[in-house]
C-alpha cells in the first residue's frame, strides 16, 4: 500500500517523502500526512485552539445568561 500526503501529494517510498506518481494504477493507496504538512497543521491547529481557549477570557467578560455563567453557556 502507497502512503500519499493528504495536502502536498507528495509520496513515501522506503521511508523517504518525495514526489511520485503512483507507478500501477491498482496498487492502493492511503493518505496521511508527510512530516512537514503534519508539523503545519497542527501548529494550525494549535494556533486556533489558543485562539478559541476559554483562558483567554478575562472573567469581568463572563456575562451570566439564565443563572450560567458565559463560557458554560
Amino acid at each position: 500500500m502507497i502512503r500519499m500526503c493528504c495536502v502536498c501529494h507528495r509520496v513515501e517510498e522506503a521511508g523517504l517523502w518525495g514526489p511520485g506518481p503512483i507507478r500501477v494504477a491498482s496498487e492502493r493507496v492511503t493518505h496521511g500526512f508527510c512530516p512537514e504538512c503534519y508539523t503545519s497543521v497542527m501548529a494550525e491547529i494549535e494556533a486556533y485552539i489558543n485562539e478559541k481557549s476559554l483562558c483567554a477570557l478575562a472573567p469581568s467578560s463572563w456575562v451570566p445568561v439564565q443563572g450560567v455563567c458565559g463560557p458554560c453557556a
